[in-house]
């Protein structure tokens, strides 16, 4: 692969890791070495794609991005720079001490990586120009922008058939046009490695997040659950934004864990910007902000102060800003609305769709994936069952984040319902990939939630 392609990507990664390590200037261990850089990657991405949306809005056809992109960072790292000095003298490298439980179970995790990465590089290299939905929506709309940036609006003109899903929001087509234009010139090695990068941030947030809030047992087992099953692993090589989003919506719940176990607003304010930029990556996405407001509302109400909350809404301001403008002045409507209000009220109310969309549900629920022919949410959720801990340290952070991900669930199964295509079609092409976007979440939450292995395997 292209070394200057990794270099014009490192760009946004190493900007998102700086503003990410400002939240935790003062750890140095490498849990948080890991955490800074894989969640500044989702959110390096983000803000490069912001950015290279305004960018368009004022500037179209002008190529200097990269500059601007480059004086972000520098503006960045000038502040790092100056937080480090300032706390420099307070800072000790942490150290673990690995028990040998620790040790094994490293090595099976490490192993597990290193298998799964490689068979993910070389899906990646065979499907060099991704699954349908990538040279389809984001790919295709990413060589429109870039082959005429002055008319990059016709990406996602109102006039084009449905098939090319105009309505996608462009979070992977902005950042794989951006990128092009500061190489000169097309290549598929952008979008594979773009791919490569958020299955890697999946990876390195889960692992460094459990690190932090549990255990290094569990950290590893973290990654055991992530690389060790095969319909997760595989949508990275695909160049789609199923597990970019999922990379956001894990990042955001890691940010709820955080503000719960800290009380720090910032956190609250960063999970709202994650949330945010999951909707601009896909239209799940914007369904994940929904659940997400509803129920810290909820929250909020009941313990009858809304700090957190305003919090939240400010975090959500700048993403949502410019995604409903991209969805009022620049896109067409979804798909999802052309039929009309009485063929939505009929097809919510068709008995036949329900049994079909819940009986899909519940065998992905028991099959899906995993090992031996049981699935792996089935594996989950017994693990939940019997490991939870009775400890509260992160008790709140996990009920709210279920409330949210059963929110999220209940909104597939309406889209379901609502879905102006076979329906039949439509579930068979799709579950799998709607389960990937909250995968890694589930996977954080019920480690966090459970009791480490450090604990599980100690002697009585």
């Amino acid at each position: 692969m292209s070394i200057l392609s990794l270099l014009i990507l490192s760009l946004p990664i190493l900007t998102g890791a700086l503003i990410i390590r400002l939240l935790w200037v003062d750890q140095k261990d490498f849990g948080s070495c890991i955490l800074c850089l894989w969640l500044g990657a989702g959110l390096g991405f983000g803000l490069s794609a912001l950015l290279y949306y305004i960018y368009l809005l004022f500037f179209a056809g002008s190529p200097y991005f990269l500059y601007a992109e480059l004086a972000l960072f520098l503006m960045v790292l000038a502040v790092v720079y100056a937080a480090q000095k300032k706390t420099a003298a307070d800072l000790a490298p942490g150290r673990w001490k690995i028990s040998l439980p620790q040790m094994i179970i490293l090595f099976i995790a490490g192993a597990v990586f290193v298998i799964s990465f490689w068979s993910l590089l070389i899906y990646s290299r065979q499907t060099a120009y991704g699954d349908w939905d990538a040279w389809m929506i984001f790919n295709r709309s990413a060589r429109f922008i870039y082959r005429s940036p002055s008319n990059w609006q016709d990406a996602f003109s109102k006039d084009m058939n449905l098939l090319f899903h105009a309505d996608y929001p462009p979070l992977l087509a902005l950042n794989i046009a951006s990128r092009w234009e500061a190489l000169g010139h097309e290549t598929t090695h952008v979008p594979m490695l773009l791919g490569l990068s958020f299955s890697l941030a999946a990876f390195g947030i889960c692992f460094g997040a459990l690190a932090n809030l549990a255990s290094l047992g569990q950290a590893a087992l973290g990654v055991i659950l992530l690389g060790g099953v095969g319909f997760f692993l595989s949508e990275g090589g695909r160049q789609t934004a199923d597990v970019p989003l999922a990379v956001y919506i894990l990042s955001s719940v890691v940010f709820l864990f955080f503000h719960a176990r800290q009380n720090r607003a910032v956190f609250m304010a960063f999970s709202a910007l994650m949330a945010g930029l999951a909707a601009w990556t896909k239209n799940e996405g914007l369904l994940f902000v929904l659940a997400s407001v509803a129920i810290l509302f909820l929250a909020a109400l009941w313990r009858r102060s809304f700090r957190d909350f305003l919090f939240y809404l400010l975090g959500l301001a700048l993403p949502l800003s410019l995604l409903l403008h991209f969805k009022l002045q620049v896109s067409p409507a979804s798909e999802f609305l052309n039929g009309g209000t009485a063929l939505l009220i009929q097809n919510l109310t068709d008995e036949s769709r329900h049994r079909l969309i819940f009986g899909a549900f519940r065998k992905f629920f028991l099959y899906g994936g995993g090992w031996a022919g049981i699935g792996i949410f089935s594996i989950l959720g017994m693990y939940f069952l019997l490991f939870f801990s009775r400890s509260h340290r992160n008790a709140r952070a996990v009920y709210l984040t279920l409330a949210i991900l059963v929110m999220q669930l209940l909104g597939y199964y309406v889209f379901y319902l609502i879905s102006p295509y076979d329906l039949n079609w439509h579930i068979s092409y799709s579950l799998n990939r709607l389960f990937v976007q909250i995968y890694p979440s589930i996977v954080f939450v019920v480690l966090a939630a459970s009791q480490p292995p450090e604990t599980i395997f100690s002697p009585a």
